[in-house]
């Protein structure tokens, strides 16, 4: 019966339709919201623009792409030195109150570092560097962006550190993990400084004048690979000797630490 009334209806009004939406259907067509990080490279130019004119000299220290109550903007985590800025920019690049945005207590604490809530990622830096950062590997300039993604290849860039070397302004990629780990060194011309597995270059040492019991753990850690670099270091009255051993067959390195007794050392570390 209703089938034929509904039928009618359309017959009788010609080209008129008459359109039933029910509640769930209605529910399928709101967007859905999200607030998920993203990178610089995947903002939209417009965005990109609002947020570097915005930003000043400042530091990114992270990006969201925000879809709330069927309004989407990008929010941006601005280090201002003391507490952090944000704003919020429509896809084409207007500003947002934070009020139009409705968007009072956004999750930031993590500004993508892994930090805990409300505090910024610890910044390791050798005895002899000062005045590090962590800044945005999409913000760095050209030639050292292109010479870290070089020797990083498939491996994650875990963070980039610019920091001062004897007047010189240097960028430090920590690179990989575990025996991967790896600290890629550039200064700010795009000369690749060095390539080593701790924060603290250290002192070069030949590997056949290693002691002995040292000399025998690398040789036995590194198996087939060739060792490349033999590293020492001196860290509480205590040393120790990092090996980088090139991947036979492969195109990596890896590291290995072992103290002066030839024992094997996980998670030397980091000069303060």
């Amino acid at each position: 019966m209703n089938g034929k009334w509904i039928l009618a209806a359309s017959l009788a009004f010609g080209s008129a339709s008459v359109v039933f939406v029910t509640p769930q259907v209605a529910a399928a067509k709101e967007p859905k919201e999200y607030d998920e990080q993203v990178k610089y490279a995947d903002l939209p130019k417009a965005v990109k623009a609002t947020v570097d004119k915005e930003r000043g000299q400042h530091e990114v220290l992270a990006y969201y792409h925000v879809m709330r109550e069927g309004k989407e903007f990008y929010r941006a985590v601005i280090d201002t030195k003391g507490a952090d800025t944000i704003i919020r920019v429509q896809p084409g690049g207007n500003l947002l109150t934070e009020q139009e945005a409705k968007d009072p207590n956004p999750p930031i604490a993590k500004h993508h570092t892994g930090a805990a809530e409300g505090s910024k990622r610890e910044v390791h830096l050798a005895a002899n560097e000062t005045g590090g950062e962590i800044v945005d590997f999409d913000r760095l300039p050209g030639q050292v962006k292109t010479e870290i993604g070089r020797l990083a290849k498939a491996d994650k860039i875990d963070q980039v550190v610019r920091y001062q070397h004897r007047g010189h302004t240097m960028y430090r990629a920590d690179v990989g993990e575990a025996k991967y780990k790896r600290y890629i060194r550039v200064s700010e011309e795009g000369k690749v400084e060095g390539v080593r597995g701790d924060i603290d270059p250290g002192e070069v040492v030949p590997f056949d004048r290693t002691p002995g019991a040292v000399k025998t753990k690398i040789g036995s850690l590194a198996k087939s690979g060739k060792v490349d670099e033999v590293i020492e270091y001196k860290r509480g009255g205590k040393t120790y000797y990092q090996a980088e051993v090139d991947e036979k067959g492969g195109n990596r390195s890896y590291f290995y630490t072992v103290d002066a007794e030839g024992r094997e050392v996980e998670g030397l570390p980091h000069v303060q």
